[in-house]
């Protein structure tokens, strides 16, 4: 029987101007066609544009687009087939397949696109799933798919037995009340906000933010600047982050970003008399670094930053040869542990959550993080 043709009907890539001005081009086309991936994912798998192709449109070496599509490929977005054909991943996946069972991942578009630990945790978590015998799909979902019954008929769909949540917000509820219903099972992986599903696995942050400010409060500053945005926030660890300042009794002021030019706002905290910044949002900062990566690369440079949400990525630029404060998380210990816990049953029983506790990192080269995908 003649093999079925796969079909590329894609969107066309976007401008190559939008590499031109990167400095690190293989992280900035890393991004771009993540993006440009996301988008196109169907239920079946399709032809993803070929390597060659990518290096004529932007004018880049071969090898440039090699790097990026390996990423991805890490990332569960593509994969190669004889013949040099690159696919991108369908979202429907196999029921025949002898595996252990099907868990499934709700993912936001936006954070996948923009937020280093994001991504970090399905890249660790789908490769142990992997490894250990289990099939993995993700349910990629544009704002509003998540409060309506769009998200739960999917994954009826794809016939998966478990659906993990990563940082689940407001709009999870719904989804959590048809997947119940549906008889799939739930898992909530919490991380930087409150719990607005019951969460199994929970990130705490609060002792590595401890261990960080008491280091801060050590060089006596006669005043620290945090960085906050109503649109790119999280009340609880920002909640968090103020108790502790308070009770080390270090002396605090806030600095709102209003959506005013992202560059400005980096440049006048560049220029601002404080003994330090924090930077609760890793969203925020992840939008500074999209939209003015020198100024921030700037800041780096003249301030002590803290990064207490993780470090992030700059696709648009060159990493800094700096030191920063950061609170990070072995990703990959929270993905080991929650498939040990699905294989032994033990992820579904009522014994309260499973915690892990961020680690603290002082004055360490944000180069070293912030390319560890």
């Amino acid at each position: 029987m003649a093999r079925k043709k796969v079909t590329r009907v894609l969107a066309p890539l976007p401008n190559r101007r939008a590499l031109d001005k990167a400095h690190h081009k293989t992280e900035a086309l890393t991004a771009i066609l993540r993006d440009v991936a996301v988008k196109n994912q169907r239920e079946q798998p399709r032809a993803f544009h070929s390597v060659r192709d990518v290096a004529a449109h932007f004018h880049v070496p071969v090898s440039t687009v090699s790097r990026a599509y390996r990423v991805l490929e890490q990332e569960g977005l593509l994969s190669r087939v004889r013949g040099s054909k690159t696919l991108l991943q369908g979202l429907h996946f196999d029921r025949q397949l002898k595996v252990r069972s099907f868990v499934g991942f709700p993912a936001s578009v936006s954070r996948f696109v923009t937020l280093q630990d994001y991504r970090t945790f399905f890249i660790r978590i789908r490769r142990e799933l992997r490894l250990r015998g289990f099939a993995a799909a993700t349910a990629f979902f544009e704002p509003g798919e998540a409060s309506s019954d769009a998200l739960s008929k999917r994954f009826k769909a794809y016939e998966v037995d478990t659906v993990v949540w990563f940082q689940p917000g407001k709009e999870a509820a719904l989804t959590a009340l048809h997947l119940a219903d549906m008889g799939i099972r739930l898992l909530g992986v919490a991380n930087d906000s409150y719990c607005h599903i019951p969460c199994r696995y929970q990130v705490r942050r609060e002792s590595a933010i401890r261990t960080l400010l008491t280091d801060w409060k050590a060089q006596k500053p006669d005043r620290v600047t945090v960085v906050e945005s109503k649109e790119q926030r999280s009340a609880a660890l920002d909640e968090t982050l103020h108790g502790i300042l308070d009770e080390l009794e270090i002396p605090w002021s806030v600095a709102t970003y209003q959506n005013q030019r992202s560059e400005a706002f980096v440049r006048e905290l560049q220029r601002k008399k404080t003994g330090g910044i924090i930077f609760s949002s890793s969203a925020l900062v992840s939008k500074f670094c999209f939209r003015g990566p020198d100024a921030v690369a700037d800041l780096l440079q003249a301030q002590r930053v803290a990064l207490i949400n993780g470090p992030v990525s700059m696709p648009f630029a060159r990493v800094p040869d700096v030191q920063v404060d950061l609170v990070t998380v072995d990703w990959q210990l929270v993905a080991e542990q929650i498939v040990d816990d699905l294989i032994d049953q033990e992820a579904f029983q009522s014994s309260g959550p499973t915690f892990f506790d961020a680690e603290a990192k002082l004055r360490v080269p944000l180069s070293a993080f912030a390319q560890s995908i």
